[in-house]
């Protein structure tokens, strides 16, 4: 009789396990209603790394969370005598019929329409976004609430958590939500919150994935982008707590970014996302945040969140009614650039219907991945006649959309998959003129730092641009 060792019988167990681990993920490919490219880029991926790619698809691929002890969905109540306070007609950059329909569109999935007693100001410089930040901490009297993707403890901003901790200290309520992919390095080493925790500050990471694994779904990151003061002056946008974003002096910036402050009802809409996804990672239970009740101003405002918490996919749903609506132009700006195959249609329709298409991306952007994954797509919109931009300034890190100088989006959502489908996102949706003509002037800012795309038409690099295109839902 052979004898077996130990190690091969346990090599063989695991090679047996691996082997029934990758079968299990081919089922569950085939059971789940998935697009078919979405379905292409994992079987292919299991097929060239099959032992690689079959835990990542358990670990990656669940895009909505409506199951027991998980995160619920969310319906945003809407303000009391909200008509009173919703956009009428003459509060906008146009009368057109397309508007109205967006706001029945998002209806569907819960939102309120937009609100009229807004301010709006957005600052495209990471000095001036530090600047007015630590003006709002210095200023907070009550409470202040800040989510945020990406934290890192560096010269710019303990500062900043230094105030922080002085406001709680002196009985300012403080919460911090991070999330614990975003900012793994204070989730991985918390000792070095503890000056915070102790002043006061209460802090929890949103989704740990160290702790309950079979609980939290890894790629379902939390990336909006909310910082409230005194329930009455909001800052959010495209902008980490980090000195990559914002700093006090221009030449620790390495990001070009977006920060909007707003003050006025729509911040009673992500005062109310802040506290879902506060109590969520706490346990507390939801409570409503005070309204506003003073007049502020006439900017026209919707707050769009989207992500696995919402019954449907309202902001990809958006992006592709207001691409078909448009009837002149489309500006884009975004960091990472990799849509599906619907959200190509829809723009090479447009370009063929002739409404101008300028995107704007970073020359190279903080992701090698994203960078590959985007190749062939950039190609198509040059070669469909769009004008292609790439900045070469700071990374450029700002997310904003354009549609007829009409309508304006800014927030915290990249024009890609991951944020469309898995990420937990918000953006404002601009329909005053003002506001508008703002943003558009802050993307011609961008613009100047920018050289025209022109593709390499290498047959190798082709070939490459093609391989990397099927693995773009997965980036």
């Amino acid at each position: 009789m052979p004898k077996f060792s130990f190690s091969y019988d346990i090599s063989f167990a695991l090679f047996i396990g691996a082997e029934i681990l990758v079968v299990l993920a081919f089922l569950k490919i085939l059971s789940q209603r998935r697009s078919p490219t979405g379905m292409i880029a994992w079987i292919l991926a299991i097929f060239i790394a099959p032992y690689v790619s079959a835990p990542l698809f358990f670990i990656l691929s669940d895009r909505k969370i409506f199951k027991r002890d998980r995160k619920s969905p969310y319906i945003i109540e809407p303000l009391q005598n909200s008509l009173e306070h919703n956009c009428k007609k003459e509060d906008r950059a146009t009368a057109d019929e397309h508007i109205g329909s967006i706001e029945r569109l998002l209806a569907k999935s819960g939102i309120p329409p937009a609100t009229k007693n807004n301010r709006f100001e957005l600052f495209d410089d990471g000095v001036t976004a530090y600047e007015k930040i630590y003006e709002a901490l210095k200023s907070a009297e009550c409470c202040i609430d800040i989510c945020i993707y990406q934290l890192k403890l560096d010269s710019a901003t303990v500062p900043l958590l230094e105030c922080l901790a002085k406001k709680a200290s002196k009985g300012v309520r403080v919460r911090l939500l991070l999330d614990s992919i975003g900012s793994y390095g204070l989730y991985l080493r918390p000792w070095r919150l503890k000056g915070l925790r102790e002043a006061g500050v209460e802090i929890a990471f949103f989704m740990p994935f160290l702790r309950m694994p079979f609980r939290n779904y890894i790629n379902l990151r939390n990336h909006r982008k909310i910082m409230i003061f005194d329930n009455n002056l909001l800052y959010t946008g495209g902008v980490n707590l980090t000195s990559e974003y914002l700093a006090p002096d221009t030449s620790m910036v390495g990001f070009t970014d977006f920060l909007c402050r707003i003050e006025g009802d729509a911040i009673y809409y992500y005062h109310q996302l802040f506290l879902s996804d506060w109590c969520f990672a706490t346990g507390e239970s939801i409570s409503h945040p005070p309204p506003i009740e003073e007049d502020v101003g006439n900017a026209c405002i919707q707050v769009a969140p989207s992500g696995p918490d919402m019954q449907k996919d309202a902001l990809y749903e958006t992006y592709l009614a207001m691409i078909n609506a448009a009837l002149h132009e489309i500006v884009i700006i975004t960091p990472y650039f990799s849509p599906n195959s619907t959200i190509m249609d829809a723009l090479r329709i447009a370009l063929h219907k002739g409404v101008r298409i300028t995107l704007v991306a970073p020359i190279h952007s903080d992701h090698i991945f994203s960078d590959l994954a985007r190749a062939s797509f950039l190609h198509d919109l040059f070669d469909e006649g769009a004008n292609v931009l790439l900045h070469t300034g700071k990374t450029l890190h700002a997310k904003a959309m354009i549609f007829d100088r009409s309508c304006a989006m800014v927030g915290s959502t990249n024009f890609d998959s991951r944020s469309l489908f898995y990420n937990y996102e918000i953006n404002a949706i601009i329909y005053s003129e003002h506001e508008i003509e703002a943003i558009s002037n802050a993307a011609e800012r961008v613009m100047k730092n920018t050289i025209p795309y022109r593709p390499l038409r290498h047959p190798l690099l082709l070939m490459v641009e093609n391989f990397m295109r099927t693995f773009a839902p997965l980036v």
